[in-house]
């Protein structure tokens, strides 16, 4: 996935030292599909913040406060007052910014995308066709996830997810993966990888338990 305007990126180089392997190693890794990456015009590879933080959490690294921060996802909520302190309440702790009207909602698609929109449906004006409302976001922000709150389907567009407009339960699952607010499932990422994995790896925090998902001794061709 290619970056977006603003985004922190990391080199190879960079994702090598923070986890103290070789560059071989970095290779390995994104070769067998550990870590979402991409490629510049000149094939060399690129690291989204907000990826490697992730990787660096899920394999049992400490992540840097500095990347902490630049990985941060963002999150606009679109509808009223009662809606953003619905969305506050439910998504505790998370930044969020708010858009009352769909033309501001539009104004900072364009400047300054956020990378989840939260929309509330019945509260969007009704002179507002939605339908138009919404491709004209996804145009301005295509790689942003788009979350439409409402309590009846409504011919919704396939990149629009519906939650129930106070389910808080399902925004709370929906939302807190996509932006680091919950780990992956350790057992999922455990079948992935080899009883060899168990040994302690570089790079990991003393304070933190060597995770039994940790890439693979195998993987860091140290040696």
């Amino acid at each position: 996935m290619a970056a977006m305007r603003g985004e922190k990126l990391l080199t190879a180089s960079d994702l090598a030292a923070l986890c103290e392997v070789d560059l071989k190693t970095i290779h390995n890794w994104v070769d067998r599909g550990r870590i979402a990456h991409f490629r510049t015009p000149g094939r060399h590879l690129r690291f989204r913040a907000a990826d490697v933080a992730e990787f660096l959490r899920t394999w049992g690294y400490t992540v840097p406060k500095e990347l902490a921060r630049a990985s941060a996802r963002t999150v606009m909520v679109v509808g009223s007052k009662e809606t953003m302190s619905h969305v506050t309440r439910t998504l505790e702790g998370v930044p969020l910014k708010q858009a009352t009207h769909a033309y501001d909602a539009l104004v900072y698609a364009g400047s300054d995308p956020a990378d989840v929109l939260i929309i509330d449906l019945p509260a969007i004006s009704s002179e507002i066709d939605i339908g138009q409302m919404l491709e004209a976001l996804h145009r301005a922000c295509p790689q942003s996830i788009f979350v439409a709150l409402a309590d009846e389907a409504q011919g919704l567009p396939a990149y629009v997810t519906r939650v129930g407009r106070f389910d808080v339960t399902a925004l709370k699952t929906l939302i807190l993966p996509q932006i680091g607010g919950a780990r992956a499932p350790q057992a999922a990422a455990a079948a992935e990888e080899p009883a060899a994995a168990q040994g302690a790896a570089p790079g990991a925090s003393e304070q933190t338990p060597v995770s039994s998902t940790r890439p693979s001794s195998e993987l860091r061709n140290v040696g």
